[in-house]
């Protein structure tokens, strides 16, 4: 810990030794004017952070300084001359300092972008200036100010990420309830990172047992819960306290308390693959009860699907309940503000959820008939064009992947991702979490859009092998299910029960890492059999999850001879192969 603190605290340390930056050269400072110009969040009241924010500072604030603020506003803003406010907030004591940059957002409406630029970076090059000779309390009202005025980019300021390993430091030789959440509270913010998050786990496996005690409030937890959740950290791994109280804490929901905080809770449980039976069963009840409450908004309901969707949950009226509910709250935001993008209900994550949980579930979303797939599409290129995929156009691909899975081909959405430069630069990039899902949808577009090649050769070189019947698995997809069933025919071919000549793994769809057995028989005919085990199909152990019916779709579409063996239902040696003789010799119009 004290090694990465040095590293961390580097900047801290030896920015007393650089000279001030002068104003124009933005280049050098946090933050450039362009970053300003479309922020529309920051300052907005009613999020859950805001409330998180505001629970933290004043139940979690030492209020024994009793040092009076002498700060006279007006001697700063509105600002007479921006090239002298570096040296004029030199002169301010830290705790005038702090409350500067609260007063700081009232002058934000009243100048330009790049004069509220540079005020703002002035104000972060002298904080972290003053870090390494800070008291806990002046480094919270710090990042509490910081908080207020730029909550959406607070971990981006140099001084946040000088004042956090400090503060770990400081507290390490005072520890205390008040102040352990609050670090929490602002190491939460630096997702993304892997800075923050090493000192998120090391800070927790240090000081978590003395504080998880059962006199912590649901709101604190809840707290420690998201923060843990945007650091990516999967604490029930690490703490056994820590999984039984968020199971505790999902289970007492009541089904009339604030969907929010359950949200919250039910994405922290799925971060750390936390299956249980009471959670599902909470989730079916708060969603029956709340489904018409517009507390429960389109992204909080996503997730929640999402959850169930996670656990593979066959239960056609749940997932009616959730398609037919963010439908009507996704349809209730369109007409009440057209298709007005930034929509902080409706964003293209939320979507993307929503759409990823109906094709894992292989929910037929098209059968419904009060869900408008032209407007959802409508929207959805609305927001592309509006730019919110631009930085995100991982989402974009699970969307349109989703939507194919879900068997609707959007092509007008597929020609558009590729017809955005940005978007085809940043699918370029060789990014694993993006590359294999991005590699399947260009092989669905080149199986069923041929003509779409062109557009394709942008980002991949087709390879006109998107689809082969006799393409051999590689031996990391034969699973164990798959060697029962490829036993079992051989006992059949040596038997001479069925006229076998030779039977292969084989993996016809490239990149749908989904093996099957390709069997050929004495008249030449080939048949595809493909395995439905307990990792390929839904909790019915029936039904087949999302990519094995789009496989079998694939299948149908290109005429290929076979089925399905069910393994979950035909258990017995005796009961596979009398189904592998029914899939194999009946003639395929009598099936």
């Amino acid at each position: 810990m004290l090694r990465l603190m040095r590293i961390c605290g580097t900047a801290a340390s030896i920015a007393p030794k650089w000279p001030q930056p002068a104003f124009s050269l933005l280049r050098y400072s946090t933050f450039s004017p362009r970053e300003f110009h479309y922020e529309t969040s920051d300052g907005e009241n009613g999020t859950l952070m805001h409330r998180f924010s505001r629970h933290v500072s004043h139940t979690k604030r030492d209020f024994t300084d009793t040092t009076k603020c002498s700060l006279k506003v007006s001697n700063f803003y509105p600002l007479p001359d921006v090239g002298t406010y570096g040296q004029q907030i030199r002169d301010l004591a830290t705790v005038d300092l702090a409350k500067l940059i609260a007063f700081t957002t009232d002058f934000r409406s009243k100048t330009d972008v790049r004069s509220y630029t540079e005020v703002v970076n002035a104000l972060d090059e002298e904080c972290v200036r003053r870090v390494p000779r800070a008291t806990t309390s002046e480094l919270l009202e710090m990042l509490h100010c910081f908080m207020y005025l730029l909550p959406n980019k607070i971990a981006q300021l140099k001084s946040y990420q000088a004042a956090m390993p400090k503060l770990i430091e400081l507290f390490d030789g005072a520890e205390n309830e008040r102040d352990f959440l609050s670090i929490v509270f602002f190491l939460g913010m630096w997702k993304r990172n892997k800075t923050g998050a090493m000192l998120m786990k090391e800070f927790l496996q240090q000081h978590l047992t003395r504080y998880l005690t059962p006199d912590m409030s649901r709101m604190d937890f809840v707290i420690l819960a998201n923060a843990t959740y945007k650091t990516s950290l999967r604490m029930v791994d690490e703490s056994d306290a820590f999984g039984s109280r968020l199971v505790k804490e999902i289970v007492e929901f009541g089904d009339g308390d604030d969907s929010a905080l359950l949200v919250t809770l039910i994405k922290c449980a799925r971060m750390n693959r936390l299956a249980s039976g009471e959670i599902l069963e909470k989730v079916h009840s708060f969603t029956e009860s709340n489904i018409d409450s517009k507390e429960l908004d389109f992204r909080g309901l996503s997730h929640l699907f999402a959850y169930i969707a996670d656990n593979r949950i066959k239960d056609d009226t749940l997932a009616g309940l959730f398609v037919e509910g963010c439908w009507s709250r996704f349809d209730a935001e369109v007409r009440k503000h057209g298709f007005e993008t930034q929509s902080q209900s409706c964003r293209p994550k939320d979507i993307a959820t929503f759409l990823w949980s109906c094709a894992t579930l292989g929910v037929p979303i098209e059968t419904y008939p009060e869900v408008k797939m032209n407007l959802l599409e409508k929207a959805i290129r609305l927001k592309v064009e509006a730019g919110e995929y631009r930085y995100s156009s991982d989402l974009l691909v699970d969307t349109i992947l989703s939507l194919w899975i879900c068997d609707r081909k959007s092509i007008a959405l597929f020609r558009l991702l590729f017809k955005d430069k940005a978007l085809v630069q940043n699918l370029r990039k060789e990014r694993a979490k993006l590359e294999s899902r991005k590699d399947l949808l260009l092989t669905c577009a080149e199986i069923d859009l041929p003509d779409a090649w062109d557009m394709i050769k942008s980002v991949r070189k087709p390879s006109a092998d998107a689809f082969a019947l006799d393409r051999a698995a590689p031996e990391f997809l034969v699973r164990p299910g798959l060697k029962k069933v490829a036993e079992c025919l051989h006992r059949l071919k040596e038997t001479k029960q069925i006229p076998i000549v030779a039977i292969h793994f084989n993996a016809p769809v490239k990149h749908l890492n989904i093996a099957g057995v390709l069997v050929k028989l004495a008249g030449g005919e080939v048949k595809n059999v493909d395995v439905l085990d307990e990792r390929h199909c839904l909790s019915d152990r029936e039904s087949p999850v999302g990519l094995m019916k789009l496989k079998a779709r694939i299948l149908e579409d290109k005429g290929i001879a076979g089925g399905m063996v069910n393994i979950c239902r035909h258990e017995t040696a005796e009961a596979l192969e009398e189904e592998l003789r029914r899939i194999l010799l009946e003639p395929k119009e009598q099936r």
